[in-house]
């Protein structure tokens, strides 16, 4: 899924000039980064429901990075 989100963006930051993007503030994470951000959540074991703020505005990169981590955790069923 974050593969998808991640090409969405980039035909959105093809498609529409730097200068513009640039006027309205935007700015968007990279898979790396969003993965390296995700990684840095410290789940405590056994813990079955985790919330999360996301502080991103823009194609969601950051919520699914962290959605793709938290998924390797048995434990988190909400």
């Amino acid at each position: 899924m974050l593969e998808k989100i991640v090409e969405l963006t980039n035909s959105y930051m093809e498609s529409m000039p730097k200068k513009e993007r640039k006027k309205y503030g935007q700015f968007f994470t990279s898979m790396e980064t969003a993965r390296f951000m995700a990684s840095l959540y410290d789940i405590p074991s056994g813990k079955e429901s985790i919330t999360v703020l996301d502080a991103g505005s823009g194609s969601g990169i950051l919520s699914c990075a962290f959605i793709e981590w938290a998924e390797q955790f048995d434990s988190i069923k909400k």
